[in-house]
């Protein structure tokens, strides 16, 4: 579920910038911070399956 959202995060921030919401750079900075976050969830679920 939480992947699930944060997946959904990031769709709404690329269709922020196509919209003229943000700058590329700003996209740029944040995806890099959810990909971070995707991570640490996946090894969150990793942990708890063990």
């Amino acid at each position: 579920m939480a992947q699930g959202s944060l997946n959904e995060l990031e769709t709404h921030i690329i269709l922020s910038h196509r919209v003229g919401l943000c700058s590329q750079t700003d996209i740029e900075s944040i995806i890099l911070l959810l990909r971070e976050e995707s991570r640490m969830i996946i090894t969150l679920i990793k942990k708890l399956q063990q």
